[in-house]
């Protein structure tokens, strides 16, 4: 099956520089919708078309944020208004989210706390923020059943704040799974500090989702909440991929996986940079005595779960395609940090791409899932 993939992905090239050009346009449109350029139309509405629904019962997205009111207020009194250098915190409301569902033919979306997350530096405050968003979050799910899963948000880095949150997300919220930050002050999964967290998560056999924030390094630190970072980009733009890709790895390097292996992660925006670097890690692992090879690293690379959120089409689709178990390949939306005719037109490609054969595209907007949350079948 990967070989198979891979010729398709190969076959890409051969296209013509047509459907690039209809990409470049996507690409564009979400630059300007992000940066609040004005109300723009989306090309696909524009041009006719509609957003396919994959499956009988539509897509589960598990790249979906929610913006309670509490949140909201917290991140501007931090001075994050314009969160990691983005115009604006977007408007949400779950009203809101369930039409912009139905527009793309999304049956289920699991929402998430996203980038910078809740801690400001109190530990109480962030519990408070930690309850209050996963309340608010299990409050959509029962007001609209079906349609909303949780991911729960945890204060890290405090810890034992965190496994008493963990405690009440899955016990009494009935969460499906946690999102964590690539780091929470420096502290990157795989850290020995955040064991403790993993050791409760792998003893339930649960799900993380993690989320990229800001980086912590030398350049970006002593910057304004609400100012641009050095280089003048938003975090999303390039850090983001970046600072996923340091958590993944440290978790493979550190042990952390092989530490807690009924541990299920989900990589965003189509595994970031890992599918990229995978080989070149393995090597130099390898060449230095880590404790790691290049058959290890690929073994697990393949146990994690990915998501297609962002802009996978082509070249990133193609890399994750070549490394990565398709039976655990996921849809993403990132709405509404992604705004929903941006949203519609990213979904269109992947609708469309010749990288996912007519086999796989069931699975990799619904099926697989599915697999890894079996609730859902039974709504």
């Amino acid at each position: 099956m990967p070989q198979g993939i891979a010729r398709e992905a190969e076959r890409l090239s051969a296209i013509g520089t047509g459907r690039r050009q209809a990409l470049a346009g996507v690409v564009g449109l979400t630059a300007s919708a992000i940066g609040g350029l004005g109300a723009i139309a989306s090309p696909a509405s524009a041009a006719g078309s509609t957003v396919t629904t994959s499956g009988t019962k539509g897509r589960i997205d598990v790249h979906a944020h929610y913006i309670p009111p509490g949140y909201r207020a917290a991140l501007e009194a931090a001075g994050h208004g314009k969160p990691s250098g983005m115009p604006a915190i977007p408007q949400w409301s779950a009203a809101s989210h369930v039409g912009m569902m139905d527009s793309l033919g999304i049956a289920t979306a699991m929402l998430s706390i996203s980038a910078p997350g809740l801690h400001f530096g109190d530990d109480a405050a962030a519990r408070r923020l930690a309850r209050e968003c996963n309340e608010e979050g299990a409050k959509a799910m029962r007001a609209h059943p079906g349609r909303f899963g949780l991911f729960a948000v945890l204060p890290l880095p405090d810890v034992p704040g965190s496994l008493a949150e963990l405690a009440h997300a899955f016990d009494t919220l009935h969460a499906d799974g946690v999102v964590m930050e690539s780091n929470y002050h420096g502290i990157y999964l795989g850290d020995a500090r955040l064991d403790p967290v993993f050791a409760e998560l792998n003893r339930r056999k649960a799900t993380v989702f993690i989320h990229p924030t800001d980086p912590y390094c030398a350049c970006c630190q002593g910057q304004e909440a609400a100012a641009l970072p050095p280089l003048g980009y938003p975090y999303p733009m390039i850090e983001f991929i970046f600072d996923t890709t340091r958590a993944v790895f440290n978790l493979i390097l550190s042990g952390t996986l092989d530490k807690y292996p009924d541990v299920r992660i989900i990589v965003p925006h189509a595994g970031a940079a890992v599918p990229v670097l995978t080989a070149r890690v393995g090597a130099i692992s390898a060449m230095l005595k880590l404790g790691r090879n290049r058959t290890s690293v690929d073994a697990a690379i393949r146990k994690l779960y990915y998501d297609l959120a962002g802009v996978p089409e082509p070249v990133a689709l193609s890399a994750l395609l070549q490394v990565a178990d398709p039976a655990r390949v996921l849809y993403g939306s990132d709405y509404p940090f992604t705004p929903a005719p941006v949203a519609a037109d990213l979904a269109a490609v992947l609708d469309r791409s010749p990288q996912i054969p007519p086999n796989l595209r069931d699975a990799f907007m619904r099926d697989n899932a599915l697999a890894l949350f079996p609730r859902l079948a039974r709504t």
